[in-house]
């Protein structure tokens, strides 16, 4: 059976201009894009996904209305429970593409610090997330990113930003988090997660974790004028480099003043160092209390709520404007996809014990695209592609997928589909559907977009998600491109499936009419929408 979903809400334009001061540059604000969500058609969602009985701490997917959240002036009076949606919209402020800023940093700055070197206690660092950045180079060395990013690098603030990637969809996003990390292990692998990318502009935000451990402010400062020099000598000093100050919060509130030395520290070096940019998140947070009030973090007090993120990304979204162009319109650097051609997708574990690779060509002559190589129970983070993606025929395209938001994986000995039937037509391949990703909340919240489409072409997506287990599961998938759609599959439960009791095995959602964005992207949420968790086993793309 399919279900399929058509177009529920378009952008909406405005084409006046918001003037923005930056201390050194004076810039006009790219027009702002903006979808309320009362546009978007709820008749069009599965009945059961109602946003209300979504419990804020499991949806990180949840976003802020852009009314509450004016980039240019953020009044933290209007952030209350209200500005909060339940579904992912469309970013407030998105940049046109073709209203390109006027020259922000300067094209050659000399070294502001050259003559000393602040790396000698980062050599000494002991790496402890060592095999994540391993897992970004294998894939980086299989196909990398494309240059010119706005990279933003950092601990699990940054991993968990889902919407990261589709709110500065217009300056090609590439994320580089992982948890726990410390500003001294950013700076010893500097090479791998930053440099090798030739970035057009680096965000930063880490620190927080080196004042938890105990790390002083000055040993902090000198750990981000080690990642400063090491960018400027590899890249030029005049790529600018966005440092997110360290964000005050209740959870270790005790440290805040060693955490404020350190913003102090890094704010004043922008007097020495032109294209270092200072993104003041502490200021509008302490604005609501001392310490910040616990809205706008998630339960652990430690991490943001979707309000929280929505600070961040007032105060953040001034810098980039001022730091970096966005980019134009995209054109498909091959002959767009013919109608009818598809691209399918497996994802999950290919352990023994949990899954495996879908052969391609599979036993109905399909050929397959399979995520990396993944364990059951493992992690794929914001941030790990799969590039250059080639259709059910075999030909070879420029489209690729790349994650938002993180998953984890499981699949055969946690309730996979191990034989679908004809009821899911071509989808029906054992290998595809007995293994999965998944969504547990806001700390790995699910998120995916393709790049490389054609702006002008129109695709369907379909999805496929099945996981055996007595709990009603309902998974919502949200999509946004030159639009917003969405549609929801019950996973788990009663009434699921047809031959199983309590799991998918006769459903794939279809949503059709699908638009790119103006850079040639579709990103999807996948978002708890009922139960403990959100899968997804299978998604294809088809040119119509």
């Amino acid at each position: 059976m399919i279900w399929v979903a058509g177009v529920m809400a378009l952008w909406a334009c405005d084409d006046d201009d918001a003037p923005m001061i930056d201390a050194r540059v004076v810039i006009s604000a790219p027009d702002a894009l903006l979808v309320d969500a009362a546009a978007v058609d709820a008749t069009t969602l599965d009945a059961a996904v109602d946003a209300a009985t979504v419990d804020a701490a499991a949806v990180d997917a949840a976003t802020v209305d852009a009314a509450a959240v004016d980039a240019a002036t953020v009044d933290a009076a209007a952030l209350d429970a209200a500005a909060v949606d339940a579904e992912p919209a469309i970013p407030d402020a998105m940049p046109q593409p073709d209203a390109l800023l006027s020259d922000a940093a300067p094209d050659v700055i000399n070294p502001p610090f050259a003559d000393t070197d602040f790396c000698h206690e980062v050599e000494g660092f002991g790496p402890v997330f060592g095999s994540t950045v391993a897992r970004w180079v294998a894939q980086d060395d299989l196909s990398a990113p494309a240059p010119g990013a706005l990279l933003l690098v950092g601990s699990s603030s940054v991993r968990r930003w889902e919407h990261f990637a589709v709110n500065y969809a217009g300056y090609q996003p590439l994320q580089r988090g992982f948890g726990g990390a410390q500003l001294g292990e950013i700076a010893l692998f500097a090479e791998d997660l930053v440099i090798r990318h030739r970035p057009a502009a680096i965000a930063v935000f880490a620190g927080t974790n080196d004042v938890a451990a105990g790390v002083s402010a000055d040993v902090v400062i000198q750990r981000f004028r080690c990642l400063r020099q090491r960018v400027g000598h590899a890249l030029g000093w005049q790529v600018p480099i966005l440092w997110i100050a360290i964000t005050p919060t209740p959870s270790r509130w005790a440290t805040w003043d060693v955490a404020h030395a350190v913003n102090q520290g890094i704010e004043a070096l922008r007097a020495e160092d032109l294209a270092l940019f200072y993104v003041d998140v502490a200021s509008p947070f302490l604005e609501t209390g001392r310490p910040p009030a616990s809205r706008l973090f998630v339960e652990d007090m430690l991490h943001l709520s979707p309000e929280g993120y929505a600070l961040w990304d007032a105060a953040l979204r001034q810098q980039v404007q001022a730091a970096m162009r966005p980019l134009s319109h995209a054109a498909p650097n091959r002959p767009p996809l013919a109608p009818g051609a598809r691209l399918r997708v497996d994802l999950g574990p290919d352990n023994a014990e949990d899954g495996e690779r879908t052969p391609s060509p599979d036993y109905l002559g399909a050929h397959w695209n399979n995520w990396h190589s993944l364990a059951g129970d493992g992690e794929a983070l914001a941030g790990e592609h799969l590039d250059d993606l080639v259709t059910t025929d075999g030909a070879a395209t420029p489209i690729d997928l790349f994650l938002t938001g993180g998953f984890k994986s499981n699949g055969r000995a946690h309730g996979g589909l191990l034989w679908p039937t004809a009821q899911l037509g071509d989808l029906a391949v054992g290998s595809a559907t007995g293994d999965f990703l998944y969504t547990d909340g806001p700390d790995m919240p699910g998120g995916f977009a393709f790049r490389g489409l054609d702006p002008a072409a129109r695709y369907t997506l379909r999805f496929f998600a099945s996981r055996a287990h007595p709990e009603r599961r309902v998974t919502e998938y949200h999509v946004t491109g030159a639009g917003v759609w969405s549609g929801a599959l019950q996973t788990s439960g009663p009434g699921a499936g047809t031959a199983i009791a309590d799991g998918n095995d006769d459903d794939v959602l279809a949503l059709t009419d699908l638009q790119p964005d103006p850079w040639g992207q579709l990103f999807v949420d996948v978002i708890i929408a009922e139960g403990s968790y959100g899968y997804l086993s299978i998604v294809e793309i088809e040119a119509q």
